[in-house]
């Protein structure tokens, strides 16, 4: 599906798995011309099917050893491209219409399972949409710093995302061994303990899911968890963005800070900075803002530093954010977007993220929220000497 936002966190699994023969998928879309390249791809393991679109048509096989999970299909170049994200298992499915938006899908019963959460989910029609037209109205208006309009959007955009909570919550406890069911709840639960519970309710075949099997055992059959954003700026089929691993050596970047100046990332050789992805239109950027400022002004030193680096794409709505919210640490940003080449070189493709690098250049720690965020910073602070000045090289 087009321009379709897809925010995936999620773990790795094992799990015995059951005989498959695998997916079949046969498609014809108007669109999809002749001599395109169709492929099929899980991000997760690198698996991928590919074809060329002849008369309008493509078709893939994958086998599917450890259950149910998600792909994408992408068709053509990743500019001008056709794409979808799909649920798929066992069985055949097949796709005709101009693009994956009007597409019929028929084929095995997981397909009009998924049919009826992904119609929830589609951004071209319906509340899908209305989500998608407050979203972007919420950016606009940060942009322009008309915060009473953008909080009705916000407002309003919340409303819609529990209406469509409510409604997950329904079609599970109506579909409890859905393979479907393992997709909602690894993707759009945000609380913990409610998704743990609900998959604690599902039956086998939906608990042996690759999907839920990925999340319930960590690390065990596919490669490290990802965060995956498809869209504008996004991952482009079948390439994925780096996954940044804790020990390996942090890539290096130079980005603008709100006076122009070059700020790198070797500026901070021999102290701890801590690298807060966010922008100044991101409402969960946002809601992490206090927490970050009550750790700064506890361990803020010369052995510690934070760097802001915005995905906005306006400086207005950027400089905006960051005297809103009075933010003291350094900030910077190429105004490029998702285009932002170090969120591509640390594997960003969702916000908020943040990534630790040590004195020494290498990746301490990912994702720190909260009180792990609070203990992480203290432990590290607590246990390493103070770097003295001299190996310090000052990034203001």
């Amino acid at each position: 599906m087009n321009k379709k936002f897809l925010t995936l966190v999620l773990s790795v699994s094992g799990f015995t798995a059951y005989a498959q023969k695998g997916a079949i998928i046969t498609g014809e879309l108007k669109k999809a011309t002749d001599g395109m390249k169709a492929v099929l791809y899980e991000p997760y393991s690198g698996e991928v099917d590919s074809s060329i679109v002849k008369n309008h048509k493509f078709s893939f096989t994958m086998p599917m050893p450890k259950g149910g999970s998600v792909y994408l299909i992408q068709i053509g170049d990743a500019k001008d491209s056709l794409n979808s994200v799909f649920y798929l298992e066992d069985g055949k499915m097949q796709i005709k219409g101009n693009d994956f938006n009007d597409a019929k899908y028929t084929g095995a019963p997981w397909v009009a399972e998924w049919q009826e959460i992904d119609n929830r989910l589609n951004i071209a029609v319906g509340e899908g949409k209305k989500l998608e037209d407050l979203e972007a109205s919420y950016h606009k208006a940060m942009e322009i710093g008309d915060e009473d309009k953008a909080d009705l959007y916000l407002k309003e955009a919340t409303a819609l995302t529990m209406k469509r909570h409510e409604f997950f919550k329904d079609w599970i406890s109506r579909h409890k061994n859905s393979g479907v069911s393992g997709y909602i709840l690894t993707c759009y639960y945000q609380a913990k303990n409610e998704r743990d519970s609900t998959i604690a309710t599902l039956g086998e075949h939906a608990v042996n899911s690759r999907i839920v099997q990925r999340y319930l055992h960590p690390g065990k059959i596919d490669p490290s968890p990802l965060s995956l954003k498809i869209g504008d700026g996004g991952a482009d089929v079948p390439g994925v963005p780096h996954n940044l691993k804790v020990g390996e050596v942090a890539p290096a970047f130079t980005i603008p800070d709100v006076n122009g100046k070059m700020i790198s990332l070797a500026d901070f050789k021999g102290r701890y900075v801590f690298l807060d992805f966010w922008a100044s239109w991101c409402a969960p950027c946002v809601a992490q803002v206090p927490a970050l400022k009550s750790m700064y002004a506890k361990y803020k030193s010369p052995a510690f530093e934070i760097l802001g680096i915005s995905l906005d794409s306006k400086r207005e709505g950027w400089l905006h954010g960051i005297e809103k919210h009075e933010l003291p640490w350094i900030n910077v940003s190429s105004l490029k977007g998702w285009s932002e080449p170090a969120a591509g070189a640390y594997g960003v493709s969702a916000i908020p993220q943040n990534v630790l690098i040590g004195p020494d250049g290498k990746v301490v720690a990912k994702n720190l929220y909260g009180e792990d965020l609070d203990k992480k910073i203290g432990e590290i602070l607590g246990k390493e000497n103070t770097p003295s000045a001299k190996n310090i090289t000052s990034s203001k």
